[in-house]
């Protein structure tokens, strides 16, 4: 893996466990506060799986280290008390700087993408531009909900998740 690709991966997903991090420790949402940790906790394992030893990461899924994170909100949602879940979020632009930062790591990898000559690594930044897609999806969900439950509620399920509706 080239160096330029592997020095700025690694800092970006350290800047992004360290706002998550932050993010989590601000809420009082319990949604809110599971999703920041688990977002978190995704960047350090994207962090590991970009340093590495060898040229190109393997890629680690749900059977090994790393699951869906909306499966693992999912998982949440189903056990989580429903009344706390709705309890307000007063750091809503804490989701609108999260949702910035993951189209960032989504344009940058691409950016990577579009220049790497190397199949494996190639196949690499697809399967983590997907990743960074989901977390900007949870993002996006989570936040839609807390801001406009109804609206949300109403949604096309497509765009949502529609697990959330019961």
């Amino acid at each position: 893996m080239e160096n330029s690709l592997k020095n700025f991966a690694i800092e970006f997903e350290i800047k992004g466990v360290n706002l998550y991090l932050d993010l989590a420790k601000k809420t009082r949402n319990v949604l809110g506060k599971r999703l920041f940790y688990s977002l978190a906790q995704q960047e350090v394992q994207h962090a590991y799986l970009f340093d590495g030893v060898g040229d190109v990461p393997q890629i680690e899924t749900e059977s090994g280290r790393i699951k869906d994170i909306e499966s693992e909100l999912k998982d949440f949602w189903n056990k989580a008390e429903k009344t706390e879940i709705r309890k307000e979020d007063e750091h809503f632009s804490g989701y609108e700087l999260a949702i910035e930062m993951e189209k960032k790591s989504i344009s940058s990898y691409r950016a990577f993408l579009s220049e790497s000559k190397n199949e494996k690594e190639k196949e690499f930044l697809n399967w983590i531009i997907e990743e960074e897609k989901k977390h900007l999806e949870a993002l996006r969900n989570v936040h839609y909900y807390l801001t406009q439950t109804a609206d949300w509620l109403q949604g096309e399920e497509s765009k949502v998740w529609n697990w959330m509706n019961q």
